[in-house]
């Protein structure tokens, strides 16, 4: 995990998931570098936002959207 979170640029892991900027962090969240928040309804909300405003690859999208299923109550992208 040490390895993983010194990959990851600081940058992206100080930003708050509620900002302007969140979107920069959906990379590492998807691939599991940077945690999703805690909350789930937090992380549905955070993961929507990755699906609506990040441009992913269809290989990154896929995951987001098998990650998203598995947070209760979390819709369709």
């Amino acid at each position: 995990m040490i390895v993983m979170a010194a990959s990851t640029p600081a940058s992206e892991v100080a930003i708050r998931w509620d900002a302007k900027n969140a979107y920069r962090k959906c990379a590492g969240a998807i691939d599991g570098t940077i945690a999703w928040p805690s909350e789930p309804k937090a992380a549905c909300v955070a993961m929507l936002m990755c699906a609506n405003e990040s441009p992913l690859s269809a290989e990154r999208n896929q995951r987001l959207i098998e990650q998203i299923r598995r947070v209760p109550g979390c819709g369709e992208p």
